[in-house]
């Protein structure tokens, strides 16, 4: 009996050491949330917003380049954000969303000074500021941002751009290329801007697909960073 009950905890034992090992395993091969800065101006991580400006608020990316598709502005993006849009405009047109085309990437200080003011003048500070950041502290300027449409469904840098082919299935698929929705529907409390589902925002396939898994559609809200409805 007494070898029996022994053998019985040595099976025990043994298993709790094979789930022990196992759990292990997953942490170790778990998401790595040290990999990237979420402060550094060139990180793909960087978490810019009302709260949390450009440093320095000046910055310009080394590594712009101009995608030659999907692109009739000649504008441009940090390249790793350029080749995952690359990427998904060719997996959205082979999808049947038609052409999903870049209408405002990289802008420099300077513009995102011009565009500030254009939005204020023509809505007024509050409703300006819910559609265009301050200089400095603008997506956009760090060159992983793209504002997109589909020149042939209309929409453009418009709320109705979410009931296009295109807006439906970049909700849908844009995490698969690494870019997030950045201000999804009913996230103004937390990011201070209003819906735009045109406004993309490349942070790499590792970060989607965790975010994806775990069903947390807004940055903040994921690195548990305090919400930033004004400056």
């Amino acid at each position: 009996m007494l070898k029996k009950t022994l053998g019985a905890m040595a099976t025990v034992l043994a298993l709790g050491s094979i789930l022990s090992a196992s759990v292990q395993a997953t942490a170790v091969e778990g998401f790595d949330t040290t990999q990237h800065s979420l402060t550094a101006a060139n990180s793909p991580w960087v978490l810019v917003n009302k709260k949390n400006p450009l440093n320095p608020k000046n910055y310009v990316p080394a590594n712009l380049v101009t995608p030659k598709q999907f692109n009739g502005g000649g504008l441009r993006l940090a390249k790793p954000a350029a080749d995952a849009f690359l990427k998904l405009a060719l997996a959205g047109k082979a999808a049947g969303a038609g052409s999903i085309s870049i209408a405002s990437g990289y802008r420099s200080f300077t513009r995102q000074v011009a565009v500030h003011a254009e939005d204020v003048k023509k809505f007024g500070v509050v409703a300006g500021e819910k559609l265009a950041a301050r200089p400095g502290f603008s997506e956009h300027q760090t060159g992983l941002a793209v504002d997109v449409w589909a020149p042939s469904q209309g929409c453009r840098i418009r709320v109705c751009f979410a009931t296009t082919k295109a807006g439906k299935w970049l909700k849908t698929n844009a995490w698969k290329y690494g870019f997030i929705i950045r201000y999804p529907d009913g996230s103004y409390p937390t990011t201070g801007y209003q819906f735009e589902p045109w406004h993309i925002r490349f942070v790499g396939v590792e970060l989607t697909t965790e975010m994806h898994a775990r069903g947390i559609t807004i940055l903040e809200k994921f690195w548990d960073y305090p919400a930033a409805p004004k400056y």
